[in-house]
């Protein structure tokens, strides 16, 4: 564990008792070395046989004395710091044991063990007041807290902002897993309570959402989450759990989930409405349509040619507000009867080629196929439409001195196809790439090109219904209208 000092990983008595044995062997041998030195010396001034061996005698049994003496204090020392290198505490209660008294080499080798453990420590304290700061500011930020559960101690400890978000002060309880449950909303706390158990089971890691009751009684929506630590042996010896006040977070997608509601609603009442506006808006054109029919019969020879003008104004608005119409009604029918399959897009493509032969022919357009197209998923019949619009569009909006050459082009983008529909027509200037999209939007004049604005409106809704995407491609001489449209995704055979 950081901050406890270890350094010997034997027994303490064991390592004693060698100490104390080691000290009186080499006290034993100084005290021997120093008695014969002596005894020789006093053999020397003597002279005298008998009295060398008293002296030398003696001198050796108060040398071994000494020695004793000394190797049992030299034990004892070593011994202090023995037990103290052994003791698992902080680093200052360590150095605090290794400071011994004494000038001898003991003392000053505890003495200078205890101020590098003092650095030691005063280090460790300040990187743990760091690392703890660190924490407390995250938390604060996330809006979480954390609590660890020791299942061994039976102690639990939480964070600062554990204790913010439960509405405590640290300090104020001692935390608990009952602390706890008696915060948590009475009708969530079985909920609360059976998490806690099936981690404890031995199931992976859980959370939930449940609510809190604060002291000033305010509640307040959590996110919970709680994870078991086991020993090597498998038992479980700590809990882990985070909460987070999610409280703003299920407000706000309240709030999103109800405008999405009313988004849809408003939007099935516009298509409803636009339906509905299209479909009876057209019998009055067709009344308005028949009189003036009749009224040319009934009137033929007596009309003027100011008249006949101004009956041919009015089956020519009669005639165009009949194809805006329909037109509209085609855009809103987009997506609300549609019904996606394997669609090839060959297929569609020759559909609206055998739709538009007419066309085709009076402009002597060409229509070159440059690549195999693919199979995809989608509504057979948008995906004529889709191609009708493109096509008529080229072959519409043609130079007058030259005959629509049409390119159809198909890549595979990885995720995507990416087919192009290219023209050597008028082309499309720049600043109108994204205008050209929108409904009822035109870039000509009635009397310059016929149209309604729509069909490129139905072609874009077309493809994004279908999570593709459209846009105009910058080209010289022409238009290139490049759309995305996704692959199907394979299908997994079941053995």
């Amino acid at each position: 564990m950081i901050g406890r000092v270890v350094i010997s990983a034997t027994g303490r008595n064991e390592l004693t008792d060698r100490l104390v044995v080691s000290g009186g062997a080499v006290g034993a041998s100084l005290a021997f070395v120093a008695a014969a030195l002596t005894g020789g010396g006093v053999w020397i001034a003597d002279g005298a046989a008998g009295t060398l061996s008293l002296l030398v005698a003696g001198s050796t049994l108060g040398g071994l004395v000494a020695g004793m003496m000394l190797g049992g204090r030299i034990g004892r020392r070593l011994s202090r710091l023995a037990v103290a290198a052994q003791s698992r505490t902080g680093f200052h209660d360590a150095a605090a044991a290794f400071r011994l008294e004494g000038e001898d080499a003991a003392g000053r080798l505890g003495r200078s063990v205890a101020e590098l453990l003092d650095h030691l420590g005063a280090g460790y304290d300040e990187m743990e007041r760091h690392s703890r700061d660190l924490v407390n500011n995250a938390e604060r930020v996330a809006q979480l807290g954390s609590a660890c559960r020791d299942l061994i101690a039976d102690r639990s400890e939480w964070s600062e902002g554990f204790h913010a978000i439960l509405g405590l002060t640290p300090g104020q309880c001692q935390p608990s897993p009952e602390v706890f449950l008696d915060c948590v909303h009475p009708a969530d706390r079985d909920k609360v309570w059976e998490l806690w158990s099936m981690v404890l089971a031995g199931g992976a890691a859980k959370g939930t959402d449940f609510r809190v009751v604060r002291p000033d009684g305010e509640i307040r929506t959590l996110y919970g989450r709680s994870e078991v630590v086991r020993a090597s042996s498998g038992q479980p010896i700590r809990i882990n759990s985070t909460i987070q006040d999610i409280g703003e977070r299920k407000r706000l997608e309240d709030e999103l989930d109800g405008l999405i509601r009313e988004l849809w609603r408003s939007n099935e009442e516009l298509e409803q409405f636009a339906y509905v506006a299209s479909h009876d808006l057209r019998q009055p054109l067709r009344v308005v349509g028949s009189y003036v029919s009749l009224m040319e019969e009934d009137l033929q020879g007596h009309l003027t040619g100011e008249t006949e003008e101004y009956m041919a104004f009015v089956r020519d608005g009669v005639r165009r507000m009949d194809r805006l119409i329909t037109d509209l009604l085609t855009y809103s029918r987009v997506g609300r009867t549609s019904a996606d399959r394997p669609v090839s897009i060959a297929d569609s493509l020759g559909a609206a080629m055998a739709d538009l032969q007419f066309e085709i022919e009076d402009a002597g357009a060409v229509i070159r196929i440059l690549d195999p197209l693919p199979t995809v998923m989608g509504d057979e019949s948008e995906m004529e439409r889709l191609f009708q619009n493109l096509l008529g569009n080229a072959i519409k909006y043609r130079r007058p001195d030259r005959s629509p050459d049409i390119r159809v082009a198909c890549a595979d983008l990885g995720g995507a196809w990416g087919i192009s529909v290219a023209d050597n027509g008028i082309g499309i200037p720049p600043e109108h790439a994204e205008r050209v999209f929108g409904i009822f939007q035109r870039l000509h004049a009635r009397d310059e090109f016929e149209g309604t604005g729509v069909g490129l409106a139905i072609v874009k809704k077309i493809v994004e219904r279908h999570g593709g995407s459209i846009r105009v491609q910058p080209a010289e001489g022409g238009a290139v209208l490049a759309l995305t449209w996704p692959k199907m995704r394979p299908v997994v055979e079941e053995n």
